[in-house]
């Protein structure tokens, strides 16, 4: 409706545009038709804000009667309600009951509430969510597991060494129902990624779980530990017969519950031990890094100014790497890289410490190691890797390697980055040397 008025004043007021600009000078100046064109619009703009002004009042008026409605329909409707309130329910009807007795209802809802363990479930979820260990998460479920499906017997496998067996973590129940060990394909839910029910009352009902040969009796349970697209372990379990006022839906939510939060704690636990070894390993070599290095080397010195030892650190590149790399590309100075680092765990002792200190430079960190003990270990590993020939399709790759060492004595006061820099000088050296040689630090 405004808009519309709108459009009739724009009309009305291009109209009076036109007119004075058709009429003549003669007749009327210019200065004249702007005045008519003001005066003009002043009476259209009065006209529109008239109209406007009018509808706004209708609008506010049927607004106010409307809510008066709804004011008076909502007391009317709590009149009802406390009138409803007030009449007298079936159970005041009732006579008096004895001393002791209870209404079935509430009896019902005591029953409810303690088919769920409450207490034990609060534990065992305090300790997943706060990323306990897993002993304690054990101990929790350990806990939970016999109050939570009673008269049942049960069994939590996971893996222990590797995913080809799984191995009895935790059970409970009277009886025993499946092996210490099986082999993952022997469950039905491993397969399917699913919650596997078996009514042993009904053959059609049986899921193929071939792990319950001990027990075939009233239901059984199985449900996958997953998460992340990982297969972590089973929870396993059976029971004659279901309580009363439970049904298999009911038994199917609670392993669900179990089942899937264990599963997450499984995975966060995963991710940790992933994060901590890759935090301080060389994704490609499977050494230590630069950064656990340094922390090794700080930890080794304090140790040995208290025990009055040296600390022999041996630094070693690899030569002519970028012929290397020219001829077979970088694929194959990794094949290199690679190599070396399974080789030279092999020619150290159990207590030194391989790293991988930089693109293509390792490091070994050898506590207790005088000079003539670091000296031996370096020009060991120099012509071990000197003669080494490493497969790399149908061509065989060899390298060698320039080797600095420097050994911090007992009397000596050097920090870690003092000791590796010097280990680097002598690195240096030996490169420019040639290569292929192992340079002592004292001896430059």
């Amino acid at each position: 409706m405004s808009f519309f008025v709108y459009i009739l004043w724009l009309i009305a007021f291009l109209c009076g545009v036109i007119v004075s600009y058709n009429v003549s000078e003669d007749t009327l100046n210019l200065g004249g038709k702007f005045i008519f064109l003001g005066a003009w619009g002043t009476v259209l703009g009065l006209i529109f804000y008239s109209l406007c002004n009018r509808k706004i009042d209708q609008k506010k008026t049927d607004f106010e009667e409307s809510l008066e409605e709804l004011k008076s329909s909502k007391k009317a409707l709590n009149e009802d309600l406390t009138t409803e309130a007030n009449k007298p329910s079936h159970a005041d009807n009732f006579p008096p009951l004895p001393n002791g007795a209870k209404m079935a209802k509430d009896i019902l809802k005591e029953e409810i509430y303690a088919k769920f363990p409450l207490e034990e479930w609060k534990i065992y979820a305090k300790a997943i969510v706060k990323n306990r260990p897993f002993l304690e998460v054990k101990e929790a479920l350990e806990n939970l597991f016999p109050k939570m499906f009673p008269n049942a017997s049960g069994v939590l496998y996971m893996y222990r060494d590797n995913h080809s067996q799984l191995h009895k973590m935790i059970s409970f129940g009277n009886v025993e129902i499946s092996n210490d060990t099986m082999m993952p394909s022997e469950c039905a839910s491993y397969n399917i990624g699913e919650i596997i029910i078996n009514e042993y009352s009904t053959p059609k009902l049986l899921g193929g779980c071939l792990h319950l040969h001990h027990r075939p009796k009233g239901f059984s349970f199985c449900a996958p530990i997953e998460s992340m697209e990982e297969h972590f372990g089973l929870i396993t379990m059976q029971v004659d017969a279901l309580p009363d006022n439970e049904t298999v839906d009911t038994w199917h939510s609670k392993v669900s519950f179990v089942a899937a939060t264990f599963g997450l704690y499984a995975g966060l636990q995963s991710l940790y031990v992933r994060y901590t070894e890759h935090s301080v390993k060389d994704s490609l070599t499977d050494l230590y890094n630069k950064r656990h290095a340094k922390a090794s080397l700080e930890r080794e010195i304090a140790a040995a100014d208290r025990h009055k030892t040296p600390i022999g650190i041996i630094m070693m590149g690899l030569d002519h790497i970028d012929q290397i790399e020219e001829r077979n590309g970088k694929h194959g100075v990794e094949q290199i890289l690679w190599e070396l680092g399974r080789r030279i765990t092999s020619y150290i002792r159990i207590e030194d410490i391989p790293c991988r200190f930089d693109l293509y430079q390792f490091c070994i960190i050898m506590p207790g190691a005088n000079q003539k003990i670091s000296r031996e270990r370096a020009e060991k590993i120099c012509r071990e890797i000197k003669e080494l020939q490493i497969e790399y399709g149908d061509i065989m790759l060899n390298t060698t390697l320039s080797m600095g060492v420097v050994v911090k004595r007992v009397h000596e006061k050097e920090t870690a980055d003092t000791l590796f820099y010097k280990a680097q000088i002598a690195m240096e050296k030996a490169f420019q040397n040639g290569g292929d040689r192992v340079e002592i630090l004292e001896e430059l």
